[in-house]
């Protein structure tokens, strides 16, 4: 039997993040000692009475057709004791028994995978940083993960896929789902080179309590975690006290004492997180002796007329030196808000516009 089965039916009825996973193989050593000494489980009290129903009542075996879904739909299945499962993330107290992974294995091999997070809603300064530092940090050749999500984490994303490096998006929904939809498009650049992963398997509903969850996995992923922006309480934040508790080193982008979504980053600077105006300031702290100037932005130079799909060309006619938001770019176009953020992000990658604070948008070139 397929020793990812165990682990299936081990994930199964723990459910996520379960604290009790590390205890139990600590007795056990992994999951099929765990499924040979099902019976003894509660009374060792290592489980739950709810975890220890659903492990009685379930095999291994129930868990056969999962497995079929996921490999036939292009999805690699990595238990915790596979070879290819990421090594940092195996070291956290609540790593995924099971990680449902697309897109290119071997990043998870990267030398130097930095975490880029911070608000949905970022100032002009925080996109400008944040494009700044992640474009330095690729160009020095460090793997940029990140969730996928609206603001600062697309911003880590982007600057990846621009020049052709991996990323990592970790998702807080199922594998098969990306949240917010119109990101769709930003998902499909990542796995060229890099890869999307999930601990939640296809057909799980969608809960709030999955992206504080998925963020342990952000922060597990890397080495140092950057926050760009962020309020003082968000998830952001949640990220953070992860990676504290996990020994990631924590750096901050300094910003206005009058900015709320600089409230965060200050607040964890007066806390003894690094500040960083450069890469360089990340960069130092593991061996890497680069010299960026806060000037050098990566994707400047000219470039040859990119290749733009119908819907890219038909929004870009529509830009220009004046910020225009996303309702007006969907009236004047007559397409819907998915299809205009899709186009908006291919020409953002072709550096033909620029994403302003407020989901403002203006043209470049």
């Amino acid at each position: 039997m397929d020793d990812r089965l165990y682990w299936l039916w081990l994930a199964g009825g723990l459910g996520f993040a379960a604290r009790q996973l590390r205890p139990l193989l600590e007795t056990y050593t992994d999951a099929a000692g765990v499924f040979a000494h099902r019976g003894e489980l509660l009374v060792k009290r290592l489980v739950t009475p709810a975890q220890f129903r659903a492990l009685k009542n379930s095999r291994p075996q129930d868990f056969e057709r999962v497995l079929e879904q996921h490999l036939a739909a292009g999805y690699q299945v990595l238990a915790l004791d596979d070879p290819d499962y990421p090594e940092l993330l195996r070291e956290i107290d609540d790593p995924p028994a099971v990680l449902y992974v697309e897109g290119n294995l071997s990043v998870f091999q990267h030398a130097l995978p930095i975490s880029m997070i911070g608000t949905r809603r970022p100032s002009a300064y925080g996109i400008e940083a944040a494009r700044m530092i992640a474009g330095q940090l690729v160009a020095a050749g460090a793997l940029l993960i990140s969730g996928l999500a609206d603001g600062l984490d697309s911003e880590a994303h982007k600057a990846a896929v621009a020049v052709g490096a991996p990323t990592v998006a970790v998702l807080g929904t199922a594998i098969d789902r990306t949240y917010p939809a119109r990101n769709q498009t930003l998902r499909e650049m990542i796995l060229h080179d890099g890869a999307v992963i999930s601990e939640y398997p296809i057909g799980t509903e969608g809960q709030k309590s999955f992206f504080v969850l998925r963020n342990r996995i952000i922060a597990g992923l890397c080495r140092g975690l950057l926050v760009v922006e962020a309020r003082q309480r968000s998830g952001t934040m949640s990220t953070v006290q992860f990676a504290l508790e996990n020994g990631r080193d924590v750096f901050a982008v300094p910003g206005s004492i009058f900015s709320p979504v600089s409230a965060g980053t200050n607040r964890l600077l007066q806390q003894g997180a690094k500040a960083v105006m450069t890469a360089d300031d990340i960069l130092c702290e593991y061996g890497y002796e680069m010299c960026f100037e806060p000037a050098q932005l990566p994707g400047d130079a000219p470039k040859d007329e990119p290749a733009l799909s119908e819907q890219a060309q038909a929004v870009y006619r529509l830009l220009t030196a004046r910020p225009q938001g996303l309702e007006a770019l969907c009236a004047a176009s007559g397409l819907p808000s998915g299809v205009v953020m899709a186009a908006l992000t291919e020409l953002e990658l072709a550096g033909l516009s620029r994403q302003l604070a407020g989901r403002q948008f203006e043209r470049r070139g």
